[in-house]
């Protein structure tokens, strides 16, 4: 039992990190608040949990709010762009589904454009926590990357989403969840996410360095 319990145990260990994990997702989700200030909080987040597990690691609260500064503003502007580019496709999505005639039919590249668009988001804030760019050179790198491992786009798409998709379709499960969306779920999937982007990112960290 004393192996067991003791600091360097595996379990430990483990709860340590969901304890960490659980103050970020509360930190995130009060920096959110403003709701203007999500993309500077997910970038914040993602850099936090890039760093969980290496020697740049140091603790999550003041790395967190620095990296908010830091990245403030582009990823301020990368929400206001996704916030944009969602508004419009979708409103153009059931505007054609909506029509007759074979203008209706232009729903489908419309739709194949938001499917892109939730693929490449999943890749925006984690780009901006890890490396340097310009707004629209971190738009390119996380569409090309978000076509190039598709299979990780995915896992991290459902990751980003799920959320999301409980609330439209099933409101009874998610408002049960609640506990889960508050205390833990958010920094967790950033967690699992960035672990996802480790290869992902590899190669080009180390041209970079």
């Amino acid at each position: 039992m004393q192996t067991l319990f003791s600091p360097d145990s595996k379990l430990m260990q483990s709860l340590s990190r969901l304890f960490d994990l659980a103050v970020l997702n509360c930190v995130f989700l009060l920096t959110c608040i403003p709701v203007i200030t999500i993309g500077a909080a997910s970038a914040a987040m993602y850099t936090v949990c890039f760093r969980m597990g290496t020697e740049a690691e140091a603790g999550v609260v003041k790395p967190y709010f620095r990296a908010f500064r830091d990245n403030f503003r582009q990823g301020t502007i990368l929400w206001l762009i996704s916030l944009a580019f969602f508004a419009v496709g979708l409103f153009d999505f059931f505007l054609f589904y909506q029509r007759e005639g074979m203008t209706r039919y232009l729903y489908l590249p419309v739709a194949i454009l938001l499917v892109l668009g939730v693929l490449a988001f999943g890749y925006l804030f984690p780009l901006v926590s890890r490396f340097e760019n310009r707004v629209w050179g971190t738009v390119k790198n996380a569409l090309l990357m978000s076509v190039a491992y598709l299979p990780r786009s995915i896992a991290i798409a459902v990751l980003n989403l799920l959320p999301l998709g409980l609330l439209l379709f099933n409101t009874y499960l998610f408002v049960r969840l609640g506990f889960l969306w508050l205390f833990c779920y958010y920094g967790c999937a950033a967690y699992l996410n960035t672990r996802l982007l480790e290869k992902v990112f590899a190669p080009f960290l180390n041209q970079t360095e």
